[in-house]
């Protein structure tokens, strides 16, 4: 995989993406940046203006993604929702304690496809993080078989990151509280969903 830098590097030069609104992150607080695994290429193309912290797998396809995205606009969590999972929503919460943005696919790392898993919402809600959800729609794109149905945008493509309603959880939420927060996510991610 020794091509996948230079790969990267000539997508990311070649693709328009719509402008990051830089608003959101004058807000006070971090963020947690929220997409679907299947968008997370694109969504990284839109919120390298906030240089976020990526949660990238300890395999060699994280070492990959961390050389092929490079530290320049991203800094690198190692760690898993899955096994050893405790010990990522810790690196992550301190992240975030220290005022760092960060961005996660909710439905990650093996899925089901667009089945929110709880790390996000449990972030938010131990640390006072606001949630931001992107939905980006990529003309044209490929779109992988794979459990997530990865889209990869083509070289010289285009990209536009919708950004849906900012979501905010007090430290006393209960149960109610967040699955409200988990259907609103939910729907906002279903709005270009035909599956």
């Amino acid at each position: 995989m020794m091509l996948a830098p230079p790969v990267w590097s000539f997508l990311q030069s070649t693709v328009k993406v719509n402008s990051f609104d830089t608003n959101i992150s004058l807000q006070s607080g971090p963020i947690i940046f929220a997409c679907l695994h299947r968008d997370m290429m694109a969504s990284i193309l839109y919120v390298r203006p906030a240089h976020p912290w990526l949660l990238v797998s300890g395999s060699d396809d994280g070492q990959i993604l961390v050389k092929s995205l490079g530290r320049e606009n991203f800094d690198f969590i190692e760690g898993a929702t899955g096994e050893n999972g405790g010990r990522a929503l810790v690196k992550l919460r301190r992240t975030l304690d220290a005022g760092h943005h960060i961005g996660l696919a909710v439905d990650g790392p093996k899925g089901p496809f667009g089945t929110i898993q709880p790390g996000v919402f449990q972030l938010a809600k131990l640390t006072g993080a606001t949630i931001v959800p992107l939905l980006p729609e990529v003309k044209p794109a490929m779109v992988f078989g794979t459990w997530d149905r990865t889209v990869v945008p083509y070289p010289f493509s285009r990209i536009h990151v919708s950004v849906g309603p900012k979501m905010k959880l007090s430290a006393d939420a209960d149960e109610a509280a967040l699955q409200e927060s988990k259907d609103r996510l939910g729907l906002f991610f279903q709005c270009r969903d035909g599956d």
